[in-house]
Order: C-alpha cells, then sequence, then structure tokens
C-alpha cells in the first residue's frame, strides 16, 4: 500500500493529511494542523512564504512519524497569488496578499485596453471581486516594474512551495486557468494578453496538467529521512475539492466551503455565452479536462474575521459554541450580502455586518449568536439565488448539490443551503481538498485509472451526510429581500 502526503494551505490555516490507496480501499487522516494568515510588512499584506515553507516540512515530519514509507508529496493552496524567483533561484521578496489593496490599483488600466469580456471569452475567467493574479501582475509591471526586471520565473504558491522543496520550476493546469492569463480553449498562456498589455508572459513557466511526478525532496528540505517523490495533483485547492467530490453525469453541482466558498457546476467545456458573462461565472479547468463553471462567494472568512475579534475582546470565539447559539437564534433575522466591499480584512467584521443591516434598514445583531446566525442564512439565501441562476444559464437542471470542505461539520448551515435552494444536499467528505490532491497523485503512481474511479471510493468509502429540504415559505421572502441589495 502507497502512502501519499497532501498539504492543503489555504488563507485562513494549513494541513497535512496522509492517505492511503489499495484496491477499493481509501483512506485519509490529518496528522497536522496550523493557523495561517497575511502579515503585515512595511506596510504591506504579504505571505510569510518562509513560514508556510517551515510548517510544510513539520508536517512532513509528522506524517513520518504516523507511517514509515511515505511515497509522494502533493501541495495545494488558494489562487491568484504568486511568488517571483531570482535567477539564482532566490526568492525575491514575500508575495503580496490579494488583499493587500495596492494590487488591484492598475485594474483600470487592464480594462481600459482590453474589456472585461474579451478577456472573459479569451480565459473564462470573470472574477472582478478579487485581486487575481492578472491585476497583480499588471500592477507589478506599471508600479514595480524594477523586481520584474529581476525575476527569472514566477510560482503560484503550490509550485514555489514545490520548488523549494527540490521540485521543477512549472505551472499546473487547474491553477494557472485561474489567473486570467491562460487561454481557457488551448490550455496555454494567452499571448494575446500579453501583447494587448505589454506584459512580460516569458517569465511565466510551461503548463503542465496534473497528477504528474515533478522533482523528489532534497536534503535541503529539512525532512531527514523522507524520501518522497514530489506529485503535481490538482494545486488549485478548489479543483482538488471538485475532484474529491462523488460527483457523477447526473449530479454536476458542487460547494466547496472555506475562506471563500465556490459554487458551480462541472461540465465538459466552458460556457463563454453572453448570459454567463453577464451573471458573472467563470470557466476554470477541473481534473481530466473538465470546467468547473463557478462562482465565487466571500465564505467563512466573515466567521473567521469576528472570531478574531471576539477573541481580542474576551468574549465568545469557539466554533462549536458558537454553532449552538446559532442554533438557538430566531430564524429569518437580517440579511447581508456577503461579498459586499465593506467587508475587508482591515474591518472590524461585528461591526461592519451590524453598519451594513442599519443602512439596509434592518435591525443589527447584536450577540455572537445573531451575528453567526445572520452570516449562515446569508450565505444560504445568496447560494440559494446563485445557483438557479448558473443552472439557467449552462441548461442543467439541477437536482442534488455536494457541498464538501469545513461547512461539511456545520449541519445547521447544510440544512439552511439545502431548504434555501430547495434541492437535497449531500455533504461531506470534510476534507475535500486533501481527498481530490491525494487522488491525482494517485493517478500519477497508476493506482487509480482517472478521477471517475477515485470517485467511486470516496462514495464507497467515506461518510456523506444527507440533507433533504424543509419548505418554508419564509426562505422564498428571505431570497426575494436579498435580491433588493442588488445581488
Amino acid at each position: 500500500m502507497t502512502t501519499h502526503v497532501a498539504v492543503d494551505l489555504g488563507a485562513n490555516g494549513g494541513k497535512t493529511l496522509l492517505g492511503k490507496v489499495q484496491d477499493d480501499c481509501f483512506r485519509v487522516e490529518e496528522v497536522y494542523h496550523f493557523d495561517n494568515r497575511p502579515v503585515l510588512e512595511n506596510g504591506r499584506y504579504v505571505w510569510d512564504i518562509r513560514n508556510l515553507r517551515k510548517r510544510v516540512v513539520m508536517g512532513l515530519r509528522e506524517a513520518k512519524k504516523r507511517s514509515n514509507e511515505i511515497t509522494s508529496v502533493g501541495i495545494d493552496s488558494w489562487g491568484v497569488d504568486f511568488g517571483l524567483i531570482g535567477i539564482y533561484g532566490d526568492l525575491i521578496q514575500n508575495p503580496y496578499s490579494y488583499r493587500d489593496p495596492r494590487v488591484s490599483s492598475t485594474v483600470d488600466q487592464i480594462t481600459g485596453r482590453i474589456s472585461k469580456r474579451e478577456l472573459f471569452k479569451i480565459t473564462g475567467i470573470n472574477h472582478w471581486n478579487i485581486a487575481n493574479t492578472l491585476w497583480q501582475y499588471h500592477y507589478l509591471s506599471r508600479k514595480e516594474s524594477g523586481l520584474l526586471r529581476r525575476t527569472k520565473c514566477v510560482l503560484m504558491i503550490p509550485q514555489l512551495i514545490s520548488f523549494m522543496l527540490g521540485g521543477d520550476v512549472c505551472a499546473e493546469e487547474t491553477l494557472a486557468s485561474t489567473t486570467q492569463m491562460m487561454d481557457v480553449n488551448s490550455r496555454a498562456w494567452s499571448e494575446k494578453i500579453a501583447g494587448k498589455l505589454d506584459l512580460p508572459f516569458d517569465r511565466l513557466p510551461g503548463i503542465r496538467e496534473p497528477g504528474v511526478k515533478i522533482g523528489a525532496l532534497h536534503e535541503k528540505a529539512e525532512a531527514p529521512k523522507i524520501k518522497a517523490e514530489i506529485v503535481l495533483p490538482a494545486s488549485h485547492d478548489t479543483a482538488a475539492a471538485v475532484a474529491g467530490m462523488p460527483l457523477d453525469r447526473n449530479n454536476k453541482a458542487f460547494l466547496s466551503t472555506g475562506t471563500w466558498f465556490v459554487l458551480g457546476l462541472e461540465l465538459n467545456k466552458p460556457c463563454l455565452s453572453k448570459e454567463a458573462f453577464e451573471l458573472g461565472a467563470s470557466n476554470e479547468v477541473g481534473v481530466g479536462g473538465t470546467i468547473r463553471f463557478l462562482k465565487n462567494i466571500t465564505g467563512f472568512f466573515l466567521l473567521e474575521e469576528c472570531r478574531r475579534r471576539w477573541k481580542e475582546n474576551n468574549r465568545i470565539y469557539s466554533y462549536d459554541e458558537l454553532l449552538k447559539r446559532a442554533s438557538e437564534t430566531a430564524a429569518f433575522g437580517p440579511l447581508i450580502d456577503p461579498d459586499d466591499p465593506s467587508f475587508v480584512i482591515e474591518a472590524d467584521m461585528p461591526h461592519a455586518i451590524a453598519s451594513y443591516c442599519r443602512r439596509s434598514w434592518q435591525d443589527a445583531p447584536r450577540s455572537e449568536g445573531q451575528i453567526a446566525r445572520c452570516i449562515f442564512e446569508s450565505l444560504a439565501v445568496k447560494i440559494a439565488l446563485t445557483i438557479e441562476r448558473m443552472g439557467d444559464v449552462a441548461g442543467i437542471k439541477i437536482r442534488r448539490l455536494n457541498l464538501g470542505g469545513g461547512g461539511v461539520r456545520n449541519d445547521l448551515l447544510c440544512q439552511m443551503i439545502s431548504s434555501a435552494a430547495s434541492i437535497p444536499l449531500d455533504a461531506g467528505p470534510p476534507e475535500v481538498t486533501a481527498v481530490g490532491n491525494i487522488l491525482t497523485q494517485a493517478i500519477a503512481y497508476s493506482e487509480i485509472g482517472d478521477i471517475a474511479e477515485g470517485r467511486r471510493l470516496v462514495a464507497e468509502n467515506m461518510e456523506i451526510k444527507k440533507f433533504e429540504p424543509e419548505e418554508n415559505q419564509r426562505w422564498r421572502e428571505a431570497k426575494d429581500k436579498m435580491e433588493t441589495f442588488g445581488v
């Protein structure tokens, strides 16, 4: 039995998990967990990459304690952010975080030279509520061009950490597709975008498909006695999450829950229609050549920022206690648009939520339970509205929604989503991103033939909780209210 290690790096925390695949058996076990958040460095929000690398190595050491033999390691992470590697293989500086306000400062120059519609036609990407890779790269070229002149190659976060541990210089298809710089049809960096925006795409490495070996842990990785190969998994966390869900030809809707909620449909080809563009949906590449037709919704970031503030003020912040209090709070209270621009990292989040409610002529939630319930109900309503519209645009009748990630442990939220959307919901597995990561590593070793076989293993070996919609006219009223916010 081979043992694979999945390193799942998120914008709020990271995990290391062991996965074993043999015949019809599939097991995943978490061995290490740590917090992660942008840090302020010289007035800028950045990622402490050296600390991330240190934490990854610590996780590998913990994995070694649980398993004598480790076959391979695969790293996935959030998207959009990247590091700059100099001519001597050194990291030039800590990567900027997408939450740093300055990296979005030249976006109007981008749309002044190439329209949003044309960008969508080329890349399939239509995210305009987050500073994606194109924005950040354009910002560097205009405001900090000296950094790019010193740069030999640009590596997205998981490939950057893999490189620091012994992996090859490369890009990975599922992650490259999220950058708004890759042609969604040719699956290559877009020369048209490079030309129109006068950007040096020669710093971008070649794009490879997931499920291939890209090196081995070297001695300088500081993980003694671990002789493992480095595999390129589905390295965008959402791509890995969707790969780890038990989807099939009749069951294509997914919701990956974490800092961001990613809601969508698995398709065979991009949906680039006028209606898809107007909906604000994007097309990202999935495992096996599929397309993830999706929308991003601000997710547990709202609750995590509230918890951080409550902890600082010696108030209730335990996740389990907040769930208990939210469940005891009266239903159908005030709502917020989770993607409102006022909900930023600099905000006092409980205060920002209360202010939004007052601005929209609603009673502001006061207690921790009321605020948590407000967040959960708002997320459920926005998900219900969005998935209905996405199904209409893609021409797909949605009969069931598959939910993975941290939300699996939140039965209250799962039931809310099922009821608000009026469709059954399957929740699981909770560590769905690591599951998909490990399955794509297993493909590299021919332990499974394709992702469909891996999904069958997930359905047969892992707990999937079932939720049925509860009829209540007040969910319709809540959706009507949300639409008055311009959602």
